[in-house]
């Protein structure tokens, strides 16, 4: 941990962090994906991914779409210690955006967007039910697992100014989303929103917090080792 630590700390010796891979990452994978949204319908992308199983993947896609829950935001926090000061509250305060978000969707604006579960019961539909999945009926757009997945990794991956861990992190948080869709959680089209509305939050408070904290005060490690 401590090496890991130490590699991140190195990695922050400019004013500015360079974002590139991970920019230039979730731009490609949202150009890929809008197609799919856009001509084949929801339902359809829902079964076509759904359909496609197996048993390693079924216990590989339960622990994964599991971690957003707590798990990323807990990295994530214990990371923003040993960074600069102006990079924690960056991560403080996205992820509390990110999480009014998400309560704002799935509660009021949103409230009534049917999951998956509800449409597949109500037509009969036959699907592959991973064990363990608990499946809801409303709240479903967007994904807020992918909201918080996709804006914790991309703010991990700013904070690393590192290219191998800002493709890792976007690999991790993609596959977090796949997740969603996989265990009939949630369809593509709301995966692929939360990945947006995640990223966005994450890109446009960093940046902001990035250009107005410059002095030397807010660029010290909240935690020096």
């Amino acid at each position: 941990m401590s090496i890991f630590v130490k590699l991140f700390q190195r990695r922050l010796t400019n004013s500015y962090t360079n974002k590139g891979v991970s920019i230039f990452c979730h731009i490609l994978l949202a150009a890929l994906v809008l197609p799919l949204v856009i001509f084949y319908k929801k339902e359809e992308s829902l079964l076509f991914i759904n359909l496609h199983y197996s048993a390693f993947l079924d216990v590989f896609m339960y622990h994964i779409t599991r971690l957003p829950e707590i798990a990323y935001i807990l990295f994530l926090l214990a990371l923003g210690l040993f960074t600069q000061k102006r990079f924690f509250l960056a991560v403080a305060v996205a992820m509390i955006i990110c999480g009014l978000t998400i309560v704002l969707n799935k509660y009021f604006i949103f409230a009534d967007a049917q999951r998956p579960f509800s449409w597949l019961t109500e037509h009969k539909v036959s699907f592959h039910h991973v064990e363990g999945i608990q499946h809801h009926k409303n709240g479903s757009f967007p994904s807020g697992h992918t909201m918080a997945a996709f804006c914790a990794l991309a703010l991990a991956g700013f904070i690393s100014n590192n290219k191998w861990l800002q493709f890792f992190f976007f690999v991790l948080a993609a596959v977090s989303g796949y997740s969603r869709v996989y265990v009939a959680q949630h369809y593509l089209i709301d995966v692929y929103v939360g990945s947006l509305l995640g990223f966005l939050i994450a890109y446009i408070i960093f940046s902001l917090f990035e250009r107005i904290f410059k002095t030397p005060y807010w660029q010290q490690p909240m935690i020096k080792l």
